[in-house]
């Protein structure tokens, strides 16, 4: 049954974006997992978006993970990132959306819009400990109960965040509210790998979701 929980991403060549090394510490922990970028030789900022076969590279996937660093990679990975994301809704694939900084931090306001353009495609929505910073602030919410705010808002199924400050990974949830302790590795990247890797296993139901949640 494993077999079948399989995650796609979405990155750069170089695997620096938060979508790739997610990618790499799934395939780590066991996870069928696979980067979906630019050829060899294609300058990524405009490498050719429409040639990816979404439907071929979805088959049997569960997951498919994105960052939000595409939108501000150029015009084909932004485009691209819009594209992975319609396909998964059609595919039946689910959509995982890894919030982080951009490098220009004056733009997280321009990149969080378009995340909330997005959120009726997403299910699983996951900030890391600078991002969850920044967006509580540009949304006025107090970040003990930001998670909460944000799921209610967008009704995103599962809204996830890693505080640095504590080592946790808190999991909103429309009926509970879960903490994990993490090891905080990449920024709590490990234990979302592990998290999509346990949750289509353990089932939907809120007592898989704790369960999916303490994996670590």
């Amino acid at each position: 049954m494993e077999q079948g929980v399989r995650m796609i991403a979405l990155g750069n060549p170089e695997g620096s974006d938060k979508a790739s090394q997610l990618i790499a510490i799934a395939s780590s922990l066991g996870l069928k997992s696979s980067i979906v970028t630019s050829d060899p030789g294609e300058n990524f900022e405009s490498f050719n978006h429409g040639a990816i076969d979404w439907k071929e590279k979805m088959a049997m996937a569960h997951w498919v993970v994105n960052s939000t660093s595409m939108v501000t990679a150029g015009p084909s990975p932004a485009m691209a990132w819009s594209a992975s994301m319609t396909f998964a809704e059609l595919e039946g694939c689910r959509n995982v959306m890894i919030v982080d900084m951009p490098s220009d931090p004056g733009s997280i306001s321009m990149v969080w819009g378009q995340v909330i353009e997005k959120v009726r495609q997403i299910h699983v929505l996951f900030f890391t400990s600078d991002s969850l910073h920044a967006i509580s602030k540009l949304e006025g919410l107090d970040a003990p109960d930001f998670l909460s705010r944000v799921r209610e808002k967008t009704l995103i199924p599962l809204v996830c965040g890693y505080s640095e400050s504590d080592g946790c990974t808190r999991v909103a949830h429309a009926l509970d509210n879960i903490q994990a302790q993490s090891s905080g590795e990449s920024e709590g990247l490990r234990w979302l790998a592990g998290f999509l890797k346990a949750l289509p296993l353990s089932g939907a139901g809120i007592e898989g979701i704790r369960a999916a949640a303490s994996w670590e």
